[in-house]
């Protein structure tokens, strides 16, 4: 028989309390398999780097850098 994991408090975000999956949280979270981060309040770049396990990420928080992203090299775009 299949070992089931109880689904837990832990099913949330820490930082915007969304939902967050058993796999993210096994892929992308801490070693106690918790989610600081999700794709709720962060960008997939940031999750991948480590942002999701609580590491510092040297990639700007999504809204405080420049640009989009942070890019400090945006251009204005006219038509």
């Amino acid at each position: 028989m299949p070992m089931r994991l109880p689904e837990t408090d832990e099913s949330r975000c820490a930082n915007c309390d969304a939902h967050v999956t058993r796999g993210f949280r096994r892929v992308y979270g801490d070693e106690d398999n918790r989610a600081h981060r999700c794709h709720e309040c962060d960008t997939l770049v940031r999750l991948r780097a480590g942002s999701a396990a609580g590491l510092e990420v040297p990639i700007p928080e999504p809204g405080e850098g420049s640009g989009r992203h942070g890019n400090t090299t945006a251009k204005e775009w006219s038509l």
